[in-house]
Order: C-alpha cells, then sequence, then structure tokens
C-alpha cells in the first residue's frame, strides 16, 4: 500500500451535532426497495449544491477544494519517483453524475458508480527520481486532469448514539478509478530544461496508463480519503434519519 499525505487545512468549519440538511438536499428512505433508485439522484443532487458555501452545515465550496499537501509515493515498474504536491486545487466535482447508490442497511455499506467528466488537479510539484531509466527532477507549477473518471467507491459505517440521536461515521473507505484518459503538463521539469522536459513529457503521455497504473493505488487511496473527509462533515453533524429520512 503506497504512502500518502492529505490535508485539508480551511476548507471546513467545524459546528455543533444536530444540524439538518439544508431544504435542497433530496432524502431517501435507506428501507425501502426504491432507494436504489433514489440515492443515486440524491448524491448528484447534493455534489452539485457543493460548490457554493452551505453555511448551515458549516462547508464553504467545493469549487475548487484545496488540499495544501499530498504526497504519492514512487510506483515500481516505471515511474520511481515520489510526487510532491502542494497547494492543491481540485475541480470538476459539480459535474458529477452517479449511476448507482446501493446502501446495504445489515451490513452498512453504501456502493457508489460515478463518473466525474474532467476531474482537475492544479498543483505545485517536486519530483526527484527516475521514470524508466530517465533522471527526473525539478519543482514548479502543473496540472493534471482525468477525463471521463469512472469511480467506484465504497463505504463502510460504523453507528453511534450522540444526545438521543442515531449518526453514522466512516470505518472505511475504497476507491477505484478508471479514467478514460489522462493528460498533464508540468512546468521547470529538468529545471528548466525546455526541449528536455518537452520530449520526455511527451514520451510519458503515449505510455500514460503504463504511468497511472503503476501509482495508481496512491492515488486512489488518497482521493478515496479525501471523498470519505467531505462526506465525513455531513455525517458528524446531522443525524441519520435527517440525511436518509
Amino acid at each position: 500500500m503506497k504512502y500518502f499525505q492529505t490535508i485539508l487545512c480551511a476548507a471546513f468549519i467545524t459546528v455543533s451535532f444536530g444540524v439538518k440538511l439544508p431544504p435542497g438536499f433530496k432524502k431517501c428512505n435507506l428501507k425501502q426497495i426504491s432507494s436504489h433508485l433514489c440515492l443515486p439522484q440524491a448524491i448528484e443532487s447534493a455534489i452539485k449544491q457543493m460548490d457554493r458555501p452551505i453555511k448551515s452545515l458549516g462547508l464553504v465550496s467545493l469549487e475548487p477544494l484545496v488540499i495544501p499537501s499530498l504526497i504519492i509515493d514512487a510506483g515500481s515498474q516505471v515511474l520511481h519517483t515520489q510526487q510532491i504536491y502542494k497547494n492543491m486545487q481540485l475541480s470538476g466535482f459539480n459535474e458529477t453524475s452517479c449511476s448507482k447508490a446501493e446502501f446495504n442497511y445489515t451490513t452498512k455499506t453504501l456502493n457508489l458508480e460515478c463518473v466525474v467528466p474532467r476531474f482537475l488537479m492544479q498543483f505545485n510539484y517536486e519530483v526527484n527520481g527516475k521514470y524508466l531509466m530517465i533522471s527526473v527532477y525539478g519543482k514548479g507549477t502543473g496540472w493534471l486532469v482525468f477525463l471521463d473518471n469512472h469511480l467506484e467507491l465504497t463505504f463502510q459505517f460504523g453507528e453511534y448514539e450522540k444526545k438521543g440521536k442515531t449518526y453514522f461515521n466512516i470505518l472505511h473507505q475504497h476507491l477505484n478509478m478508471r479514467p478514460k484518459d489522462i493528460d498533464f503538463r508540468v512546468e521547470n521539469l529538468f529545471d528548466g530544461d525546455e526541449e528536455t522536459s518537452d520530449r520526455v513529457q511527451k514520451i510519458a503521455k503515449e505510455n500514460i496508463f503504463n504511468v497511472y497504473n503503476d501509482v495508481k493505488g496512491g492515488y486512489e487511496e488518497a482521493f478515496g480519503k479525501v471523498f470519505a473527509y467531505i462526506f465525513e462533515q455531513i455525517l458528524e453533524k446531522v443525524p441519520v434519519y435527517d440525511i436518509f429520512g
């Protein structure tokens, strides 16, 4: 399992327990069979509304979502360098569409299948290692975009009582990311040697899925934690039956 570090600073404001969902958030009764038809629409709608601050939940806008620090460890086959990201901005959440959202009330497991058409990362980066047999180094700015990014996300919940009401918390999450295409560009690679930078980045783009598959687990673990953290901000403030009806 690849090591990652992700810190979300100043993205959320703490509020007290017992808050209700805003009126625009759709609720679904998880004990009804029809919930598998209701949940994808409810989750998709909620995500789209989170492109602006939601004061009642203490949430600032998630478009973009700012991550001050994120580290993806080196791969073992192709990309032999740790990827250090700072001041990262993630955008594209508000275009998410969900085709599946199923909740098992017995196991307290939520399975989601969604697509983010354009999941964009903008960042400051630092690398110092190897791509195949080529030494790569540099620090600067850059961007990376996952196109038609298919997400399969599973949450395992725990349950607890607070002031006579039932709340969920996330015990475990698992994310599988399957983008249809990936594009990227970093500046100041090889300390500003543009000719070498262009040549190496061109080679990497032509073999982008070899690169991605080598570090895929690190991205999935990191972003799985990010998505869980976002969801947790609602779960810890709103009782279960006020979320799901």
